[in-house]
């Protein structure tokens, strides 16, 4: 090759880059082919028949090597999650793929898996929850273990110290809300197939993913703590424990996130399927954004001990609704609304909290007189001084229209006066605000219902299907249509009920997360960890809800 004519380049100077490109390639195919060669260790790579299991047990004595972490199981790099009372192991695998996922290692001992008619039946194996019986051997000693395959993602925390959490009274938010003890640790998420899909919900999953940070922890809810397994709030945290944002199941990124322990459904679809139809709901809506919360299921063991199946959750915030620094968010936590003395009151004394509501965007910053003031607008229309005209030039007729008939056709018991966001945006006027409502905490739906007898996880199903969950003053906005209300809302529910609210789609949603359950095993593990919450996967007396509650409600909107 003739290079005497290269401009801008001495002749030996590119002589000497060539060689040196040529030298680089040459080490990254090296080292391209070493990674070809580098073994990657699947399931049934360990697994032995029952007379190699009998040889490897000769003449070795049965240890506790897991109690004190001599020996466990690794999975790209990570720990598997370990029952350290039942030594069983929970690994987590794509339901739809046909291969095993990851590298799985085990240190402290050689691994071996017994052989037995499961192991050639994956999809048999998860969904029926088998335990793999295995052994952890040294050259002198063994350690029985069990692993379970689960077609679901599973999350592992581990405590590592608690702070008990003090605030002064002035600070009212974080002395009434925030004062539960914080648990610190660390949490590892692993998920697979298409648990692990990108962040925007789009194509299939991306291999294995296994995410591992820091962790802060407290209990949530009010019924949950009434129950042995907890809700959990859960932040994610960096190595110098500030909080980092992740994207979960596909879900956006969040530093702050649910773990729901839906123990007072005992089918554990409600929540789920309600948010999936808010979703849907939500997605049609193109002049004004009024995206809900997000959940999706995985399992959970803390601190050494298999908690059961979970809902991860990405609440309402900030990002989920776009505001701007101008816009306020309230949570609504009860049943009643504040007087206006109320409001005037924490005001006063510079609150950001007047029960049941809380401001949790933005955090105020010197008087939070101006962050009440649309709220205060709000409620002076509809309840102190009602005045249906400004009430609906306050709001999207749109949105409440859907919120209307979302509450409905979910029949939301907890929902027609609680556990709703409202959120006040501002519009091009100098004070104006127009307020959006939104769903949250959806576990009382499709026909359950608050009992006060413990025995029944505090949770009745109430078969009339035509009861009305809706707040009467929104009712009576609607019945008044002073601004064509009633149309907007029987327009949108023509639509729905075209698709997103048709008896069809809604059981099959039913079925589809139950399905899901089965088929990952995880209901079952659960419904055997957690007898006292009363599982049930027989869907038939929700179905049947549903197909009487629609029935009702066409011929409810149909006379607006």
């Amino acid at each position: 090759m003739d290079i005497s004519g290269k401009k801008g380049m001495p002749a030996k100077l590119y002589q000497y880059g060539a060689l040196l490109l040529l030298s680089i390639w040459l080490v990254a195919g090296s080292l391209r082919t070493q990674g070809k060669k580098e073994e990657i260790r699947s399931f049934d790579s360990y697994v032995v028949s029952g007379e190699e299991a009998k040889e490897l047990l000769s003449g070795k004595e049965e240890g506790d090597l897991l109690s004190k972490k001599e020996a466990g199981l690794v999975l790209n790099g990570c720990e598997v999650p370990l029952d350290k009372k039942k030594k069983v192991f929970y690994i987590s695998q794509p339901l739809a793929e046909a291969e095993w996922q990851g590298n799985l290692t085990a240190y402290g001992g050689e691994l071996c898996i017994q052989e037995d008619g499961y192991v050639k039946k994956m999809p048999e194996a998860i969904a029926e929850g088998h335990v793999f019986d295995a052994l952890l051997c040294t050259e002198d000693m063994y350690q029985a273990i069990g692993i379970v395959i689960t077609g679901m993602p599973v999350v592992s925390i581990d405590t590592e110290r608690e702070e008990p959490q003090e605030y002064p009274v002035e600070d009212i938010d974080n002395y009434v809300f925030n004062s539960e003890t914080r648990c610190y640790g660390e949490i590892t998420i692993f998920q697979s197939g298409d648990t692990a899909r990108p962040e925007d919900g789009s194509g299939e999953g991306d291999g294995y993913q296994i995410l591992r940070r820091k962790v802060c922890y407290h209990e949530r809810g009010q019924n949950s703590a009434l129950f042995g397994k907890k809700s959990y709030a859960v932040k994610l945290l960096d190595h110098k424990e500030k909080g980092v944002s992740e994207s979960l199941f596909g879900m956006r990124q969040s530093r702050d996130w649910k773990l729901l322990a839906m123990y007072s459904d005992p089918n554990k679809v409600r929540d789920k399927v309600s948010m999936e139809l808010w979703e849907e709901i939500a997605e049609r809506e193109e002049s004004f954004n009024e995206r809900g919360p997000e959940m999706e299921y995985c399992e959970v063991i803390l601190d050494g001990q298999y908690m059961g199946l979970y809902g991860m959750m990405l609440p309402v915030d900030e990002d989920t609704l776009e505001l701007g620094r101008e816009d306020i968010l309230y949570k609504v936590l009860d049943w009643y609304m504040p007087e206006e003395v109320d409001i005037q009151a924490s005001v006063d004394q510079n609150y950001e909290v007047c029960y049941p509501v809380r401001i949790r965007y933005p955090k105020k910053d010197g008087s939070v007189e101006k962050l009440w003031k649309p709220l205060r607008d709000y409620f002076s229309c509809k309840y102190w001084h009602l005045d249906f005209n400004a009430y609906s030039d306050m709001t999207y007729t749109e949105n409440l229209a859907d919120y209307y008939i979302f509450i409905q056709t979910v029949s939301g018991f907890d929902n027609y006066l609680k556990n709703t966001y409202i959120c006040a945006k501002k519009t091009g006027d100098a004070e104006g605000y127009r307020m959006l409502t939104i769903p949250w905490d959806l576990n009382y739906t499709f026909g359950n219902c608050y009992d006060y007898d413990p025995e029944k996880n505090y949770t009745a199903f109430n078969p009339d299907t035509g009861v009305n969950y809706v707040e009467p003053v929104l009712e009576q906005l609607f019945r008044s249509s002073l601004q064509g209300e009633a149309e907007i809302l029987k327009e949108r529910w023509k639509d729905y009920r075209c698709d997103i609210l048709s008896e069809g789609h809604i059981t099959e949603l039913l079925q589809d997360n139950m399905d899901y359950l089965q088929k990952t095993g995880a209901f079952a593990r659960d419904t055997e960890e957690w007898e006292g919450a009363l599982n049930s996967s027989d869907l038939t007396e929700v179905k049947g809800y549903v197909e009487g509650r629609m029935r009702y409600l066409d011929e409810y909107f149909g006379n607006f």
